[in-house]
């Protein structure tokens, strides 16, 4: 698996760097093959969404648009809530700032294997 991320969410990516502490969000776009591909991000409230219910009302709304999950804080309670039957398949992309506010960019696919974990997969850059 491969995670592509558009122009458009780097630009927002960068841009939520400068303007929000440790943001959390959604990611939507499509997925292709083995290819997930990153088109749009909605920032949300910190931790994702409120309950398990709110969130898959949020899902039916996105159909099947919904790819996944970003965090500029990835802390093992925010990833814990992901690791669940509801997220399986689902890209998580972990993003940390370095002091000069460069941007690193580790895509996951939220997998299960006996119990629920983070793989990692390749970040892609289409030419």
């Amino acid at each position: 698996m491969d995670a592509y991320l558009s122009r458009e969410v780097r630009q927002s990516f960068s841009a939520l760097s400068l303007l929000s502490s440790n943001p959390d969000g959604f990611l939507f776009g499509h997925k292709r093959g083995n290819m997930f591909f990153v088109e749009k991000i909605l920032p949300t409230m910190k931790g994702f969404f409120p309950s398990l219910q709110r969130y898959q009302e949020f899902e039916e709304l996105y159909e099947e648009n919904l790819l996944g999950f970003f965090s500029f804080s990835a802390d093992e309670k925010k990833i814990s809530k992901l690791l669940a039957s509801y997220a399986f398949g689902k890209l998580f992309i972990e993003i940390r700032l370095n002091p000069q506010k460069k941007i690193t960019v580790k895509p996951y696919v939220i997998d299960f294997d006996k119990v629920f974990l983070l793989s990692p997969i390749k970040l892609k850059s289409l030419k």
